[in-house]
């Protein structure tokens, strides 16, 4: 029987936040079914949301050293930077610190592969290196950043002089020539493969979509994406099919006084004031759902004016009526169902839809040898930076797009052996 995906949501406040009821920006994701995990943005306290999950209701236990990969929307130059703040004291929290002997840190000779692997944006590697250095932060474990550039993007050297001691090679990957970066990460299962790609969104700066699917078993899609007023950049991949869950921003939007009758806002107020913010209202967001044929939606990146529901138990509470306007708004335009609203800590199945065995053997077994022959096409074609040792990735430009493909098996990597300290 196929697993069931999962999202857990451990930020889902707006710029604006931290809030007494949101944190800001960070989700996980549950794909591969190995105990591993995938994160997309790590705001300010994210590695705080681990240690105050909820426990005792039957849920599973989230684990931060759990977490394999790291995907980054934007960077948010001269704004609030509240969905990348949270990165280095995360890296510091999963990644063994040097062991010390005779009085002095032992850095071994050769460096492991990267114990978390990070995605995003052009600028990305050097505000992580900056900001492990100018902290004089040293680990034994490491990372490496991988980011997805356009060809106007500059590139940051990843030689052994710019290094920082903890960080490994990481790969400079160029989108294709609709701007998409196609498979840029592609994990083999038994059941098939679960594949990521990325495309552009606009928002005030550069900002990326992911998507997270699994091409024939059971064909189920998670479009993640980040801030944005207007995501049709990447609305190309996600038709045929179109994602089982869409996990959309709705910033703010007007509230009628029929539901807060303390409400003065004015509807194309809001909305002017939200664009011009680079963001969406829910029915934006539900208006997209539609156009893409999303299965579900869920609705995030939440204003700090709107409280999460957990702190309002009440049904009649006017926070909570607030909370049921922004789904309703959205659910009206998207018209093919009833769109959540996230909170913190909030999970989300995706389960796998019935598919008849026979389906599935010959699904997965047409994808591995399409997998084999794109691994032939990509030999002696490699872009960007290459890492070393075990766990090096090679990548090439095959009739799919520019493909990743990693020499370790996941579990192996990521299953925590032998770690102790300040991990959770």
């Amino acid at each position: 029987m196929a697993r069931n995906m999962q999202i857990t949501f451990l930020g889902t406040s707006s710029g604006g936040g931290p809030s007494p009821s949101r944190n800001c920006s960070s989700l996980v994701a549950n794909v591969i079914g190995d105990g591993t995990l995938w994160m997309v943005d790590c705001a300010e306290g994210t590695t705080r949301q681990f240690l105050t999950q909820p426990r005792g209701n039957g849920e599973e236990t989230l684990r931060a050293h759990k977490v394999s990969k790291l995907f980054v929307t934007h960077m948010h130059g001269e704004n609030n930077p509240d969905h990348v703040m949270g990165i280095v004291p995360f890296l510091r929290h999963i990644l063994f610190p040097p062991a010390i002997v005779n009085g002095s840190e032992a850095h071994p000779p050769v460096k492991p592969p990267p114990r978390i692997e990070i995605y995003g944006p052009a600028g990305l590697r050097t505000f992580v290196r900056s900001i492990l250095s100018m902290t004089l932060t040293k680990t034994a474990d490491t990372y490496a950043v991988h980011e997805l550039l356009t060809p106007q993007c500059p590139r940051t050297p990843c030689d052994a002089k710019s290094l920082h001691s903890s960080e490994c090679p990481g790969l400079d990957i160029l989108c294709d020539e609709q701007g998409f970066w196609q498979a840029l990460v592609v994990v083999r299962g038994r059941r098939g493969n679960t594949i990521v790609d990325a495309g552009p969104i606009f928002h005030r700066d550069p900002c990326i979509g992911y998507i997270i699917r699994e091409p024939h078993f059971p064909n189920r899609k998670i479009a993640i994406l980040g801030d944005t007023y207007d995501a049709s950049g990447i609305e190309p991949l996600l038709k045929s099919p179109p994602p089982s869950l869409l996990i959309h921003e709705a910033t703010d939007t007007c509230i009628p006084t029929s539901v807060d009758p303390k409400a003065r806002r004015k509807d194309e107020e809001v909305r002017q004031k939200v664009l011009a913010r680079g963001h969406s209202t829910p029915v934006m967001a539900g208006e997209f759902a539609k156009r893409v044929g999303a299965e579900r939606l869920v609705l995030n990146h939440i204003g700090i004016r709107f409280t999460a529901p957990r702190q309002s138990k009440n049904r009649h509470d006017v926070r909570f009526a607030m909370i049921e306007e922004i789904s309703r708004q959205a659910s009206e335009a998207w018209g093919m169902g009833h769109a959540q609203v996230a909170f913190d800590f909030m999970r989300v199945d995706i389960p796998a839809p019935s598919i008849p065995a026979v389906e599935v053997v010959v699904a997965v077994a047409e994808d591995n040898l399409n997998e084999q022959v794109n691994a032939s096409d990509a030999a002696g074609r490699s872009v960007g930076q290459r890492g070393s040792g075990e766990g090096r990735q090679q990548r090439g430009r095959g009739r799919r797009g520019w493909r990743n493909y990693s020499g370790r098996n996941e579990q192996s990597r990521n299953d925590g052996k032998g770690r102790m300290g300040n991990q959770t």
